[in-house]
């Protein structure tokens, strides 16, 4: 090797070796850094484009069986069929303490142990693990502290400029969980900040706060700034993030009443909650006409649809041939579409149009 071929050999290992450690810094260090040279600088463009650039397969959503945690699949509504692969680095990530808590844009949020929450891109497969929690909200494996997650993309541009928010609260224990609330303890993180903040809030109006169970919304729905919970009460609960105030929203007064599974959740930018009727297997879908910082929820019906009849008319296409029961287990609201749910028969999953 000549002299020559050695020195370039040497400027290559340092660019890569710059590149390596440049990837573990943070956003705001790396804009300083782009001062030192125009080497520098390009090397910090191609971080940042590398770090948090999204793949065009990666439309659709992740799920988990509640019962095999170990378990996380993705499907992709990219392609005509939904399909169930996905990279299997995601099996790193979860051992038997982990669980997938909500997701956003893209992003997951995972949390270990209840107290140790880490966000993960799977686009780029970077994790960020996040600071262990002021308060230890106590929980079993079926009564989760409700939570609410959001990641935005502050520069449409520069997908590497994002930010998220985690917003959760305290469930009061057993026997004290029927009473009414003069006060609820929010706890909140920010990407901004990097650190948890617990703040008491006092109520206007008192309200008994109950747990969100997986059956019905594992995390919130968000919309500008706005954390949404529907509960096992029948009520959803409120919290604005941005005016710092809580409060419990009603449901629609024209609900079907008898024995069924509620579900809430947010497309193109409004409020939906949806009804199933188990025996039925009719569902209900009102949409929030009202301001979402409007206390007095003014509730419209916009779809009802009987998905059971649909699907036993084919079920060796829906893949429930065979069960004696047809139960609907669990709905999930299209993102941008708002007439579209992707519905859980057993362990399968359905795309229906209302």
């Amino acid at each position: 090797m000549n002299r020559m071929t050695k020195k370039c050999a040497k400027e290559e290992i340092c660019e890569d070796m710059i590149i390596k450690i440049l990837d573990f810094l943070p956003t705001k260090s790396l804009i300083k850094f782009k001062c030192v040279s125009k080497c520098w600088e390009k090397y910090i463009a191609d971080c940042r484009c590398r770090r948090w650039n999204q793949k065009p397969y990666l439309v659709g959503f992740f799920c988990q069986h509640s019962e095999i945690q170990r378990e996380l699949r993705f499907f992709s509504l990219s392609q005509s069929v939904i399909d169930g692969t996905f990279d299997e680095s995601l099996d790193n990530l979860f051992h038997s303490n982990a669980h997938l808590v909500a997701a956003s844009n893209g992003f997951l949020l995972c949390n270990v142990k209840k107290v140790h929450y880490y966000v993960y891109n799977p686009a780029t497969s970077q994790l960020l693990v996040l600071p262990k929690t002021q308060i230890c909200m106590e929980d079993d494996e079926y009564n989760p502290p409700p939570i609410g997650f959001i990641c935005k993309v502050d520069n449409p541009d520069n997908k590497d400029i994002i930010s998220f928010t985690i917003v959760r609260y305290a469930i009061p224990a057993k026997p004290l969980q029927f009473a009414l609330q003069l006060a609820v303890t929010i706890e909140s993180f920010s990407s901004e900040t990097n650190v948890w903040t617990a703040n008491k809030i006092i109520l206007d109006v008192p309200i008994r706060l109950f747990p969100c169970t997986l059956t019905k919304s594992p995390s919130a729905s968000v919309i500008d700034g706005v954390f949404c919970w529907y509960d096992d009460s029948l009520q959803i609960t409120v919290y604005d993030s941005i005016h710092k105030s809580f409060w419990d929203l009603k449901l629609p007064e024209d609900m079907e009443r008898g024995i069924g599974c509620g579900y809430l959740g947010s497309s193109a930018g409004g409020l939906y909650f949806a009804l199933n009727i188990i025996f039925k297997g009719t569902v209900f879908v009102w949409y929030l006409a009202s301001n979402i910082r409007n206390r007095d929820a003014v509730w419209v019906k916009k779809y009802v649809g009987n998905v059971r009849s649909t699907v036993l008319q084919c079920p060796e296409d829906f893949g429930v041939e065979g069960y004696p029961h047809i139960e609907l287990n669990n709905m999930v609201i299209h993102p941008t579409v708002p007439h579209i749910f992707y519905l859980g028969f057993q362990r399968n999953i359905i795309s229906y149009d209302f």
